[in-house]
């Protein structure tokens, strides 16, 4: 079994073939049981109990405890649906077509590809067939991401070093060309991909092309189930201005989104600054990640054009000369989704282009027309960057839609679908570990528990009679928990530590001398204040029972140590 789980592994790597499988197999599996049903249920459970004992001295622990599990659920969900001859063989037809489309969707190829026309062939269907059950289970645990992966905070800032003797030549090259040109001292110089010929072209192009970038992009989404389409039309050779003020230039230096399609779902868009020569002044960081460095000599760092806040700052060394970058640009998309990948690299070209536009106008501003344009455009970046840093685009879009949804679709899609978010991305986060955005993700849950808590308190008013049992739980819940946050601090509260943005360390104050998940507890406390109240417990009955179960499952995750501990999928440079 050992050696199938390996290949088997091999052929199912993405989150999203996996999930289907996930959903599938036992489908399949329940799609069965219920044929056998039709003759005997206790059939069915004589099939299953001997099939589960078989598999005990075959799997390891782990695994078998979870498929044990499963086929339990399998069995009980079997024996609750009423079956039909057509309704099993759709469910199996359904379960081999879904997987099918699984494959197709991430570019993995089948296992049961592999061995086909092999003289075997038969004997290793057999053996797959029979052991897919535990297969799926034991490959939710080596996946590219974890299955809530869609909710989590992903780090998209990627550095690489560009270091190879002709990726030298090149950058030296494009160097010596651009000092040529006579870049001036006043404001930034930019030099086009399409304006640029012959040697120089070349260079960037195998810039562009190399390995050391693309394969950034490869390391993190994977290149069977992803196209890397590099953005021409948008890239430059730019030269950094040791003056700046109130012109376009001045944008630089501001926290700022470069793009306005981050909305875009399934599909980014993505730019790469390329240090050409020595800098030791100018630093780019990303303080929702955060993250910052000095790129020079050949440093490459990569960020999503569309939803990435960066700026840059002087340090205290100043350069000599002039600082030059490579501003190279990408496209990344599903091939299922290739249209759809298109039309972002299409709407972020016009978009780069009018920009373009308008700040040249704006980058030497002489007239009080180009000064007022100058100024809107500090002005909206400005804006823009405030909703990005406080809200998130993505999250502001989200809400919205379900608000519309509320009058459209049912009167409750705004209150369920903004009321449990925060715990789904806690546990997705918690379990996923690795390659967090660590400033995103705080965003992001305080912007959905501000929501909920603003609900909860909302139908307390709304009913609101004097409870003295509830307002106590109230207080005495919250002020546990706000205790609770003082003590560990805000970035520790929200993993900072398990994320490895903080230091552990102990803490033994009040609360944790004396409860234990002061914290989660404290809460549910408070919670359980909003439910004694009669009235909001009779309007929303469900409420505050879900808001507690998903707590406390969360709490169990925690108890448990139930994360993921993978290496990093991109090497990064966190600070310097």
């Amino acid at each position: 079994y050992a050696a199938l789980e390996a290949r088997f592994r091999k052929f199912h790597t993405y989150s999203v073939n996996i999930g289907l499988h996930a959903l599938t197999t036992p489908l399949g599996l329940a799609g069965f049981l219920g044929l056998v049903n039709l003759a005997s249920i206790w059939l069915s459970l004589a099939i299953t109990a001997v099939y589960v004992f078989s598999l005990k001295f075959v799997l390891p622990s782990k695994t078998f405890f979870r498929t044990a599990l499963v086929s339990v659920g399998i069995l009980g969900f079997s024996a609750i649906i009423e079956w039909t001859v057509l309704r099993a063989a759709l469910a199996m037809a359904a379960s081999f077509v879904f997987q099918e489309l699984a494959h197709i969707i991430t570019g993995e190829q089948t296992y049961q590809a592999q061995y086909i026309g092999q003289s075997d062939w038969k004997s290793q269907l057999v053996e797959h067939t029979y052991y897919l059950l535990p297969l799926v289970v034991d490959a939710l645990d080596h996946m590219h991401y974890s299955l809530l992966g869609f909710v989590v905070a992903h780090n998209r800032v990627f550095y690489t070093k560009l270091d190879k003797e002709q990726q030298k030549k090149d950058l030296k090259l494009i160097n010596d060309w651009v000092l040529a040109q006579g870049p001036s001292k006043e404001h930034t110089t930019h030099w086009w991909y399409d304006k640029l010929e012959g040697d120089v072209k070349e260079a960037f192009q195998r810039t562009a092309a190399c390995e050391s970038m693309v394969g950034m992009f490869k390391e993190s989404f994977g290149e069977k189930a992803y196209e890397i389409d590099i953005i021409d039309e948008m890239n430059e050779i730019y030269v950094a201005s040791p003056n700046y003020g109130m012109n376009s230039d001045g944008v630089f230096y501001m926290r700022h989104v470069d793009g306005p399609y981050g909305i875009f779902p399934f599909a980014s868009a993505y730019r790469s600054m390329v240090a050409v020569n020595f800098n030791q002044q100018i630093k780019t960081s990303f303080p929702m990640v955060p993250a910052a460095k000095t790129l020079s000599n050949g440093d490459a760092v990569t960020f999503d054009f569309n939803r990435e806040i960066h700026l840059i700052s002087d340090n205290e060394t100043k350069n000599t000369g002039f600082r030059i970058c490579m501003k190279i640009h990408y496209c990344v998309y599903p091939k299922v989704l290739r249209p759809w990948g298109k039309l972002l690299k299409y709407l972020n070209i016009r978009y780069n282009k009018n920009a373009r536009a308008l700040f040249l106008a704006t980058i030497a501003p002489g007239s009080i027309v180009a000064r007022a344009s100058a100024l809107m455009v500090l002005g909206t970046t400005y804006l823009t960057e405030r909703v990005e840093c406080l809200m998130g685009m993505n999250n502001l879009v989200y809400v919205l839609c379900l608000a519309v949804g509320n009058y459209l679709v049912h009167p409750l899609c705004f209150l369920v679908g903004t009321s449990f978010l925060h715990y789904i991305i806690y546990m997705g986060t918690f379990y996923s570990r690795r390659d967090i955005a660590f400033g995103t993700f705080k965003r992001d849950v305080m912007f959905f528990k501000a929501i909920a808590i603003s609900q909860l308190i909302y139908f307390y008013l709304k009913n609101f009679e004097f409870d003295i049992i509830s307002h106590m739980l109230l207080t005495v819940g919250y002020t546990i928990a706000i205790a609770a946050t003082q003590a560990l601090g805000i970035d520790k509260t929200y993993f900072g530590s398990e994320l490895g943005h903080c230091a552990p360390q102990y803490i033994s104050t009040f609360p944790y001398n004396c409860i234990p998940h002061p914290m989660i507890v404290g809460a549910c406390i408070g919670l359980l204040g909003f439910h004694k109240l009669a009235g909001l417990r009779e309007e929303m009955p469900y409420l505050v029972p879900v808001h507690i179960g998903l707590y406390l499952t969360h709490m169990m995750q925690e108890i448990c140590d139930f994360h993921r501990n993978r290496p990093g999928v991109v090497k990064q440079t966190k600070s310097e």
